[in-house]
């Protein structure tokens, strides 16, 4: 089996199975303004969003994998839970919940099975924080 790149809960993510085309990473802060009379609006630092990764991926069927692939990853959204990232050095990434997967099937050929199948999933990070 090919190097992990990822691993989310009890799935990996490699080149075997579904290969990552793109990690995208989205990091917010929130502010609120409070209105002042005769004035312009003071904004006060109340803290950060949760942030949120997006991994676009590839997945050859026939290739490599099956075509399972993305069922594996819904049945990772199915547990409600919060589930460990690693990345592919071994490092912890903490907790993290999936908020959606798209699947998109191509190429389609007999019996409508598909050649190629794009993915992107969205996580959440889950601060295990009190």
């Amino acid at each position: 089996m090919a190097d992990v790149m990822m691993a989310l809960g009890d799935y990996r993510f490699s080149i075997d199975t579904a290969a990552l085309q793109s990690i995208r990473e989205v990091h917010a802060w929130r502010w609120a303004d409070h209105n002042l009379t005769g004035r312009k609006p003071r904004s006060q630092f109340i803290g950060g969003e949760l942030s949120t990764l997006r991994f676009q991926g590839t997945i050859y069927p026939h290739f490599r994998g099956g075509l399972g692939q993305t069922d594996k990853m819904k049945a990772e959204g199915d547990k409600g839970k919060p589930l460990r990232l690693i990345d592919g050095l071994g490092h912890d990434l903490a907790l993290w919940t999936i908020r959606s997967l798209e699947v998109d099937k191509t190429n389609l050929f007999t019996k409508g099975v598909a050649r190629k199948i794009e993915f992107t999933i969205e996580i959440k990070e889950y601060p295990d924080e009190v």
